[in-house]
């Protein structure tokens, strides 16, 4: 269900962009990758998590038969050198070394409703340093384990025009092994697409 999703949502952004290049925030097993490569052959991908799951990310893209495993570059520090790259690991801690990069397109999906609020903002100045497009994709409210409350409608979305901002039709329902086997997600997901670049 995953992958559906994510082909619904790249399908989606295809009408909007072709980037030349697309930094992925906080993608889940390879999907949002994966999904990357195969709709943008041609763009270079920029790929931010926390280092335990850039390690599981390299050993799934070790078992597969993709031409992109060829040419990745793991970033060590703010000075990596990664132009001959198609797919560029980037760990959340060195999230600085994507400032002035001029990414087209950054893709959020799940993982900003599971951060701070100053973390939120980090990346936020990130994408706005860049001047490119932001698809976001998350519930609309959550509330972390420590207690801080997380709205959609509160991230800092300042100074961008906003190409679509509604419900995520696709994030409405979920499989489950268990009766009834479709399932309603407990809270409504929103999802958009804006720009920076104007």
């Amino acid at each position: 269900s995953d992958i559906i999703r994510h082909i619904f949502t790249f399908n989606n952004i295809k009408e909007y962009i072709e980037p030349k290049s697309i930094c992925i925030i906080g993608d889940g097993k390879l999907n949002g990758v994966l999904c990357a490569n195969l709709m943008f052959p041609d763009a270079k991908i920029f790929s931010i998590n926390i280092s335990e799951v850039l390690i599981h990310d390299l050993i799934i893209l070790s078992q597969m038969n993709l031409e992109i495993k060829n040419q990745v570059t793991l970033i060590e520090n703010l000075n990596t050198k990664y132009e001959n790259s198609s797919l560029i690991l980037v760990p959340a801690n060195l999230k600085r070394f994507l400032l002035n990069k001029n990414i087209d397109l950054f893709i959020n999906i799940a993982s900003f409703q599971e951060m701070t609020t100053n973390e939120i903002d980090n990346y936020f100045d990130i994408i706005k340093n860049n001047k490119g497009m932001l698809y976001c994709c998350n519930r609309e409210y959550k509330k972390l384990i420590g207690g801080e409350e997380i709205n959609f409608n509160k991230y800092p979305f300042s100074n961008c025009t906003k190409i679509f901002w509604k419900n995520c039709s696709w994030h409405k329902k979920y499989y489950s092994l268990r009766y009834p086997f479709i399932k309603n997600f407990p809270e409504n997901v929103k999802h958009c697409l804006v720009n920076y670049s104007d």
